[in-house]
């Protein structure tokens, strides 16, 4: 790869746009359009570019476990309260602290939802009359 193409991959990194990476790159105003194209398709190329993006990929990746300890400072240390409870709230939403309907039926066993079941249609039929 000659220096232009380097150029060329790291302008194109750091805008997207093949046009504006081929100008920056020393290419011509009238040309830079298909040249930008061509070098795209050029596998030593495109190989340098996805290598790039997958460093910075590499280098800015955050973990879940960072992010619920971030959210865990916030709901612990924020001085404001509505702050507090949404992390609070979201803690609970990622660890499974809140237990839906259909999680709570599917954790009965078959007499335990009968049982539920009479009691409801019994508080039902308890309220028509």
């Amino acid at each position: 790869m000659n220096h232009r193409n380097t150029l060329f991959v790291n302008e194109y990194i750091r805008t997207g746009n093949a046009t504006a990476s081929a100008l920056k790159s020393g290419y011509s105003e009238k040309t830079a359009y298909s040249i930008g194209q061509r070098l795209l398709k050029n596998v030593e190329i495109n190989q340098a570019i996805k290598e790039h993006q997958a460093q910075m990929i590499k280098e800015t990746e955050i973990t879940v476990k960072e992010i619920v300890n971030d959210i865990l400072l916030i709901a612990k240390n924020s001085q404001n309260e509505s702050v507090r409870l949404r992390a609070y709230d979201m803690l609970m939403k990622h660890t499974g602290g809140y237990i839906n309907d259909f999680n709570l039926l599917a954790s009965l066993n078959e007499n335990q939802i009968e049982s539920l079941s009479n009691r409801l249609l019994k508080k039902l039929n308890d309220t028509e009359e």
